[in-house]
């Protein structure tokens, strides 16, 4: 597997609640939980007399316009108890916990402007209210301030040490910011304060998985499946880790097992139309792709990963509709950038498809300057010279650089071929296919290529 710049592999990244997805990963996921268990007012608290204070009154009026709040809003009409909420606040100014839950409902919603404004009022009037903290930093987290939302998760456990739902959500903002460590210890704080929080399981799950601890990452997911056997995600990113594992009959089972879940779910279609293609059902995977798209037209990676498959099978008029379709629909997508230029220079249209390419390294907005992408791109656009292109496909860690290699040698026997050296050709496509990385396109095409010429003698 490559990560979202790196091998030519189309593993995605989503939300448990969403289906967020990428068009170059398998599906891997991560989500923030807001703490759950509203306080409800006591509902058998005496009927409203007319004999009572003027502000007793007002005061009963707004907990029974916030206890239909609260049932309003759990039945997911979420208008409708902001409106309760809101009246309760007009009849009780320093209703904290009305502040608090109308910033749930807002969030819900989407509004998370109004989420931290609401959270923010009520921890003026009722500063030592955990959850408050914690509402707010999920609403911070998603707006992009992780250092705020860290802030607001640490408040929550200073003041309710046994939070777990602090751990967690504090867990979600570390991972965002790169700290798998910290994420790592504050998923496990969480487990351990709730052992069946099932979403504390799979983004430790998640976290590990993208750290390359694939043993770790199953037996979390696993362990999430046990405590949600209906958590679809949690199917489909195991079965990621077993396709990395190499165990591509068990990853089908469990995207197929997704699937029975979730049946629209296009990103676990998306992932077993990879392992099929791995273990060369190429009309499996087809078919796959094709349910992917039709549920979710604007799939990028679909398009790309049925592009592929169609160019190892020669069908390089369709690959071209295919590879187009997903540079339409996400234009930073370089590798289909890079398939393109392979299409039309080896269709005569070579000179077109490089200065087609050069203008798009011109202005490439995506990844950095100096990255492994841009490499591949300069070199076949004619920019990098072949030794220098080679060498820096060294450059990283073993792992990086034998998924470097198996696509530098792909692309460098690519234009070998197209220029007619097909001695060369055959040997770098040998080198790719020495790498072992099987989960990558590139490796597959080169089996592809191979073949062909063998069958060409």
């Amino acid at each position: 597997m490559g990560d979202v710049d790196g091998a030519g592999r189309a593993l995605a990244y989503g939300m448990i609640n969403a289906a967020a997805e990428n068009s170059r990963e398998n599906k891997i996921v991560k989500t923030c939980m807001l703490a759950k268990g509203y306080t409800m007012v006591d509902e058998n608290s005496p009927l409203l007399s007319t004999s009572q204070p003027a502000q007793q009154i007002h005061s009963n009026y707004a907990d029974a316009y916030y206890n239909t709040a609260i049932a309003k809003h759990f039945k997911g009409d979420l208008d409708a108890a902001i409106a309760d909420y809101t009246q309760a606040i007009e009849l009780k100014p320093d209703y904290a916990l009305a502040y608090l839950n109308r910033g749930r409902a807002k969030h819900d919603k989407g509004d998370l402007d109004g989420t931290i404004a609401d959270c923010t009022r009520a921890i003026d009037l009722k500063p030592d209210y955990a959850d408050t903290y914690t509402v707010r930093g999920v609403g911070e987290q998603e707006k992009g301030n992780l250092d705020g939302a860290i802030a607001d998760h640490t408040k929550a456990i200073e003041l309710k040490p046994d939070y777990a739902y602090a751990y967690y959500n504090r867990g979600n903002a570390k991972q965002c910011k790169g700290d798998s460590d910290g994420a790592i210890a504050d998923f496990t704080k969480a487990i351990q304060l709730k052992p069946d929080l099932a979403a504390a399981y799979y983004n430790r799950g998640t976290t590990r998985h993208h750290r390359g601890d694939l043993v770790g990452a199953i037996a979390d997911y696993t362990e999430a499946i046990q405590q949600q056997p209906d958590l679809a995600i949690a199917y489909s990113n195991r079965g990621a880790a077993k396709h990395d594992e190499g165990d591509l009959d068990g990853a089908i089972e469990d995207f197929t097992k997704a699937i029975e879940l979730k049946p629209d779910y296009a990103g676990a279609y998306n992932n077993r139309g990879l392992a099929q293609q791995d273990k060369g059902d190429v009309e499996r995977a087809i078919a796959d792709y094709n349910k992917v798209i039709n549920l979710t037209p604007g799939y990028a990676g679909a398009y790309y990963n049925r592009g592929c498959l169609r160019y190892d099978s020669r069908r390089f008029t369709d690959a071209l509709v295919d590879f187009s379709k997903a540079v339409e629909l996400d234009s930073s997508n370089d590798y289909a950038r890079f398939r393109l230029w392979l299409i039309r220079a080896r269709l005569g249209e070579a000179e077109a498809a490089t200065t087609e390419l050069q203008t798009y390294l011109a202005g490439r907005a995506n990844g950095k300057l100096d990255d492994w992408a841009s490499k591949i791109g300069h070199f076949l656009a004619g920019q990098l010279p072949e030794p220098e292109f080679l060498a820096a496909a060294k450059n990283g860690d073993q792992k990086t650089t034998t998924g470097q290699l198996c696509e530098a040698y792909f692309y460098a026997a690519s234009k070998h071929l197209f220029s007619g050296q097909k001695p060369i050709a055959t040997d770098y496509f040998q080198k790719s296919i020495a790498t072992d990385k099987s989960d990558y396109l590139e490796y597959a095409s080169a089996v592809a290529e191979l073949k062909y010429l063998k069958n060409q003698k």
